[in-house]
């Protein structure tokens, strides 16, 4: 705490590089890589969705011919 108090009362802040406008949030890099991301996600929860509907193989238990 206190040496985030400094930080701002001893201006440091001043001497700092702001952030490139590429890796700012609103910049296309990273809207695109959020909606990569986001599109991952809707990818899983449709994989996980099917698998419940329609349960691999492996899911399965063994079938074995009846004699």
């Amino acid at each position: 705490k206190t040496d985030f108090i400094n930080f701002i009362s001893d201006q440091e802040w001043k001497s700092i590089e702001p952030v490139s406008s590429w890796f700012g949030p609103s910049s296309f890099l990273m809207s695109s890589m959020s909606a990569l991301f986001q599109l991952s996600m809707w990818i899983r929860i449709m994989v996980f969705l099917a698998d419940c509907i329609c349960p691999s193989k492996r899911h399965r238990p063994p079938q074995y011919p009846h004699s």
